[in-house]
């Protein structure tokens, strides 16, 4: 059965922990799917290569704590992930018959971009999981082509996942804010990209520095990438399943595809 794509906000490492808007949110995304998937390819902000790369061919895939000055408890984090090597070949195969060429990296730990989120929507990862990176030097456009190529293996069974977030500046976060609040700046870059994601407007979507306070939102655009294979992989609109902020200027808004 044909899988989604969603596009998670994985928001603050700490988000992980306890009992809150986010991890609820997380936990209650095995509802959302009509059948278990074959395998998640998952894309996070957090890995670059200077050619796409695949990861997860493994027998005991590691994650890494990939952030500083954090409380002790999450750099104690271990999840249990189940190797992806029995599937790796058949993943190979349809990566290739949809004409997406990749090399290969499977001893890359995933990144907390990864797990942070994927560990609370499944504390025991029995689904072979994967992770593609992001590529060096691409442009919107080079993720929009990828993601259009990656609607095959939503057929084939796999959920495809991008993880990242839709404002990330790190200079203006505020501890200090109220749950929901959200800084003038920042919502008024979302209230446009909103309207680009539901008219599906590619030359916008593939260039988001054009929007009101692009570059603000968006400093570097590593975080931003991966909506846009999610938003590719389907010609049907984009449905936000959640829309939330944190920090003042964090977007945690998540969208399927």
């Amino acid at each position: 059965m044909r899988q989604p794509a969603w596009f998670l906000a994985h928001g603050a490492p700490f988000h992980t922990l306890g009992d809150n808007t986010f991890s609820r949110f997380w936990q209650a995304l095995p509802e959302r799917l009509h059948s278990p998937p074959k395998a998640i390819l998952c894309i996070s902000a957090h890995w670059t290569e200077s050619q796409l790369t695949l990861a997860g061919d493994t027998e005991t895939p590691m994650i890494e704590h990939d952030f500083y000055g954090f409380p002790d408890v999450l750099y104690a984090i271990r999840w249990s992930v189940a190797g992806g090597t029995q599937q790796a070949p058949w993943l190979r195969d349809r990566l290739a018959k949809a004409g997406i060429t990749v090399t290969e990296k499977n001893e890359h730990p995933f990144d907390h971009g990864v797990w942070a989120p994927l560990r609370r929507i499944w504390p025991e990862m029995t689904i072979p999981l994967f992770q593609l990176s992001l590529v060096r030097g691409w442009q919107g456009e080079d993720y929009l082509r990828l993601g259009a190529s990656l609607s095959q293996l939503r057929d084939d069974g796999v959920l495809i996942i991008g993880s990242g977030n839709l404002t990330h500046n790190l200079h203006d976060i505020d501890f200090h804010a109220a749950q929901g609040d959200a800084a003038e700046w920042a919502a008024t870059f979302m209230q446009a990209l909103d309207k680009a994601i539901a008219t599906r407007d590619p030359e916008t979507l593939a260039n988001p520095w054009l929007l009101p306070g692009g570059r603000h939102a968006h400093p570097t655009l590593e975080h931003y990438w991966p909506l846009l294979p999610v938003i590719a992989s389907n010609p049907d609109p984009v449905v936000a399943m959640l829309r939330e902020w944190t920090l003042g200027t964090l977007c945690m808004h998540s969208y399927t595809s």
